[in-house]
């Protein structure tokens, strides 16, 4: 009992301490490896390999108290919605750039678009 103690304390003082690494919005220079991830939507670089826990990463105070307001859901979509209705429609020289099939395409016509 008294060796497994020991050991169980050993062990835990042995093992590194997890701590969280703030996000930079760009590579610094250095000497050292960056790599980045992708937290809250944006790329955060941070010095070190990749494949880093997510839960590990975070963006610094101030970046979340931006003037923005958070939107709710339901403001989130109503702004998507509105943004879809802006979306510009293809010009007619890039449709006719495009291979067109007939109505009801062979195996040659699908194979020949590959």
């Amino acid at each position: 009992m008294r060796i497994s103690l020991i050991f169980f304390c050993i062990l835990y003082g042995s093992i590194d301490c997890a701590y969280a690494i703030e996000c930079q919005t760009s590579m610094q220079r250095g000497d050292s490896h960056w790599t980045w991830r992708l937290i809250d939507g944006r790329p955060c670089w941070y010095k070190g390999e990749r494949g880093m826990d997510k839960s590990l990463l975070h963006w610094p105070a101030d970046h979340k108290s931006s003037n923005k307001p958070e939107l709710t859901p339901r403001e989130l979509k109503e702004e998507n919605a509105q943004a879809a209705h802006e979306v510009q429609p293809i010009r007619s020289e890039l449709v006719d750039m495009l291979p067109s099939l007939p109505a009801r395409p062979s195996f040659e016509d699908r194979w020949r678009l590959r």
